[in-house]
């Protein structure tokens, strides 16, 4: 026993030290885009979902439907409409569908390097896709190379101009085509020999510089559809990037007073999923480790300590039959109190109940009692006018209350138990 609660101990004290190592060492992020609602990852939205729930008056809830499933709900409140995906390919059904919400008046906020052609041709316009690479990210960010410029140029009435700046990486798709929405909100400054456009948009180069929009609207019936190609700003990082939180509120604040639902309708399924606390340990390899040398060990410990230890075992007698006993007890009891019509009232409530249960007669229903006391004859073979004798005979003292003595009591039981024996 006492090498037992050593072994524990040192099995405690090895696993604290396991935990103090790996929670001083250095933490590793993920740079993988998910745009989760628990993803607290730079590219999840776990913080971008928690800031916007307590700044927004308006209200900002969270949602799994499609654009066809939030078009089929009540249309009597409008809404602002979000969605965030890095590849964002609508079809033809939820193409419709956002369109049919942004006639009857709500707003819908598209955030993707990519659309779909259906979307791009009804619109008219085209998106230029950029592939992210976390290993570019980085190697930019540790050289110290310049961040390039984003310009704020909607409305001027509401918001004066602004620059805001951001690493390559996080804005290079943007928008071109021979004819745009009619409202760009923001745009991305390019040199023009690192431009892929440069003959489809003469009109926008200016020297040796090209603005192509990455944020634009375009007004539908009684709504708008806002388009942004720069989703991986709409995250944990790009809320945490310095100012350039206010360029996020800038572009939401398109949806005026609208209250907006996030969906993540359109995400990778890997993660829409709830983040257990296990999914959490596998998903990083510190904990992972950690969650299987603690598996390990308690295996370990159930093998070393699985010899059995013999101890006495006890002779188990068999209980008394006390039955007999207390139904004495009882009876004693009924017979100093003299109380011998009480003991007929309970026998003849066993016998009604021996009688209902085996042959379906209620001899205390009164109107029956020649079908019964015939039907009980049959059963006994009995005489029935013997029966019908007795049973009348009790019926006083059981509801009439006449008192008798233990003499009669003695015949009323014994008459009773014959019936029961007959069965």
């Amino acid at each position: 026993m006492k090498g037992s609660r050593w072994f524990i101990v040192f099995i405690v004290a090895f696993l604290f030290i396991m935990f103090a190592i790996e929670y001083n060492l250095p933490k590793n992020f993920v740079w993988k885009p998910t745009f989760g609602h628990n993803d607290e990852q730079p590219f999840g939205c776990a913080v971008f979902d928690s800031v916007l729930s307590s700044s927004l008056p308006q209200g900002y809830t969270f949602s799994r439907k499609s654009l066809y499933q939030l078009e089929q709900e009540d249309t009597t409140q409008r809404k602002g409409i979000l969605v965030i995906s890095d590849n964002l390919r609508l079809s033809d059904v939820d193409v419709n569908a956002l369109l049919k919400m942004a006639e009857r008046g709500d707003k819908i906020m598209l955030v993707s390097t990519l659309f779909g052609r259906y979307l791009e041709d009804t619109l008219q316009f085209r998106s230029y896709y950029s592939y992210f690479s976390p290993m570019a990210l980085k190697k930019y960010a540790t050289s110290f190379m310049k961040k390039d410029s984003l310009h704020w140029i909607g409305d001027s009435t509401v918001y004066p101009r602004q620059t805001f700046y951001f690493y390559p990486q996080l804005c290079s798709s943007y928008f071109w085509g021979d004819s745009l929405p009619e409202r760009v909100l923001a745009q991305r400054v390019f040199e023009s020999n690192e431009f892929r456009y440069e003959t489809e948009v003469d009109s926008l180069t200016t020297d040796s510089l090209v603005y192509m929009p990455v944020a634009m609207s375009r007004r539908w019936g009684k709504g708008e559809v806002i388009l942004v190609s720069t989703p991986l700003i709409f995250t944990n990082y790009g809320m945490l990037d310095g100012k350039n939180a206010t360029y996020i509120f800038r572009l939401l604040s398109q949806m005026g007073k609208l209250p907006i639902v996030r969906t993540e309708g359109y995400m990778k399924e890997t993660a829409q999923v709830q983040q257990s606390p296990f999914r959490y340990f596998l998903a990083h390899e510190p904990l992972r480790w950690a969650l299987y040398l603690t598996m390990i060990t308690i295996i370990l410990f159930m093998i070393f300590t699985a010899k059995r230890r013999q101890q006495v075992i006890p002779v188990i007698h068999e209980p008394a039959n006390k039955s007999l006993e207390f139904t004495e007890l009882i009876g004693t009891l009924y017979f100093q109190k003299k109380d011998h019509a009480d003991l007929v009232r309970k026998k003849f409530s066993y016998l009604a109940e021996e009688l209902r249960r085996e042959i379906q007669v209620d001899i205390e229903e009164v109107a029956d009692d020649e079908r019964s006391f015939h039907r009980i004859a049959r059963k006994t073979g009995m005489d029935a006018g013997e029966i019908a004798k007795f049973i009348r005979e009790v019926r006083p003292v059981i509801y009439g209350g006449r008192v008798i003595d233990a003499e009669q009591m003695k015949v009323y039981i014994d008459k009773m138990n014959e019936i029961i024996n007959h069965i």
